[in-house]
This record gives structure tokens, C-alpha cells and sequence, in this order.
């Protein structure tokens, strides 16, 4: 057996290895910090049961933030849903405002691009390439159902266009994950910080962003239900 659990970490660490050397390494330290349950602060429960909180990450302009909820329903059932970022542009109740795509397949996870359309005067709008996987970035972690981080394609990926009228963003990561509730419940996170880049005001990027996470939390519970035929 600890031959076993000793050949398991080695090969791991080399995944870990591969990915640091083709993905950004400054957004992938990210995801350490925002795994970790210490200095979170809850700001907010909304009648829907869904806990917010934010914590401040060193050196970063904003906080990071979390939404979480307790289910009775089994994690691998919202990892389905939120690796098949192919289907996003049919359940996100923000679909007409962000264009999402795969770019490839890769063997371990996906490329993915998104588009988010500003309808605001004088501001241009986002776009980001991501990678996303469900495949362990740290072997400590095993709660992690999955996380995607941004990708800078100067450096990390080649062939990657950029358009000539949305800013792109560079620093983010987020994740998802899981953890043993009272009564066998589960309680599912997911977690993030971003920067949507510009001139706009930090506390105005912050009410966006908690926002956007309550959304696509609650877009994701549903389409779980609906997909799965779980009773609400």
C-alpha cells in the first residue's frame, strides 16, 4: 500500500510539473489560497440559502469570493455540469451577454474562450481564454470537482487570436469543491477572483462579481435539477 500511495504522488507531482510549465504559474498559486477555508468573512446569506464571503488575497487589487450551499445531491453531478462549458450558452441566465466556446480538448482538460458583452457607453468588453480540468492540481485536494484559470496567450498558449475591440484579461483563477455536510448532506463552493481589467471602480468590480457567482451558482443548481430530475 505505500508503494501504492507513493507511486500515485509521483505521478501526480509530474502532472503538477507539466501543467506549471504551459499554464500561467502566477494564477495556478492562486488556487491554494483560494482552496483554503482560513480568513474567509461572510458578507451575506440570501434567501435562497446561499452563503457569500470574501477574503483579501496579498498583492491583488480585490478580494477573492465564495458562494456556497448545502445539497443533497452528489458532487459529481455539478462537475458534469460545469465542465460542459459547450451547453453554457443554453442554461446561464446571462447567455445573451457572454459567449462561451471550446477551443480544444486536451488530454487532461479544455481550452475555453468567453466573451462578456458590456452594453455600457465607453467601455469596451471582456474577453479570456481559460484552461479548465477536473484532474487533481494538487494531490492534497482531493475535494477539488474542478477549477479553470486564465491564460495569458503571449506565454502560455500559442495560437490563441485576441479581438480588436475587448480588453483581455489575464489574472484569475477559480474552483470548485466539496465538503461533508451534517446529515450526509454536501456542501458545494465555488470560488474566485478576477479582475475584469480597465479603469472601473474596485468596489463596482466587486458587487459584479458577487453578482455573476450567485448566478452561475444558481443557474448551475438548476440545471442539475432539471438535467438529473432531482426534486427541488
Amino acid at each position: 500500500m505505500k508503494k501504492f500511495s507513493h507511486f500515485v504522488i509521483v505521478i501526480l507531482l509530474q502532472i503538477s510539473s507539466v501543467f506549471s510549465e504551459n499554464i500561467n504559474s502566477k494564477n495556478r498559486e492562486l488556487l491554494s489560497i483560494l482552496h483554503s477555508n482560513a480568513n474567509w468573512n461572510i458578507i451575506e446569506v440570501t434567501n435562497d440559502s446561499i452563503s457569500i464571503s470574501e477574503k483579501t488575497i496579498s498583492g491583488l487589487e480585490l478580494n477573492a469570493i465564495k458562494v456556497e450551499k448545502v445539497y443533497d445531491i452528489e458532487p459529481k453531478y455539478f462537475t458534469e455540469i460545469i465542465m460542459d462549458v459547450g451547453n453554457y450558452n443554453s442554461f446561464l441566465s446571462n447567455a445573451k451577454s457572454l459567449k462561451s466556446e471550446i477551443i480544444k480538448n486536451t488530454s487532461d482538460g479544455l481550452i475555453g474562450y468567453q466573451r462578456i458583452n458590456v452594453n455600457l457607453p465607453f467601455f469596451d468588453d471582456r474577453e479570456y481564454y481559460f484552461y479548465m480540468s477536473q484532474n487533481p492540481f494538487d494531490y492534497q485536494f482531493q475535494q477539488v470537482m474542478c477549477y479553470w484559470l486564465l491564460l495569458d496567450p503571449k506565454h502560455d498558449q500559442k495560437n490563441l487570436t485576441l479581438s480588436d475591440n475587448a480588453i483581455y484579461l489575464k489574472q484569475g483563477a477559480g474552483l470548485w469543491k466539496w465538503e461533508q455536510g451534517q446529515s450526509g448532506r454536501i456542501k458545494i463552493s465555488y470560488i474566485l477572483t478576477m479582475h475584469p481589467g480597465g479603469s472601473i471602480p474596485e468596489f463596482v468590480v466587486e458587487k459584479i462579481n458577487k453578482s455573476s457567482i450567485v448566478g452561475l451558482l444558481r443557474d448551475v443548481e438548476t440545471e442539475v435539477i432539471t438535467k438529473n430530475s432531482f426534486s427541488d
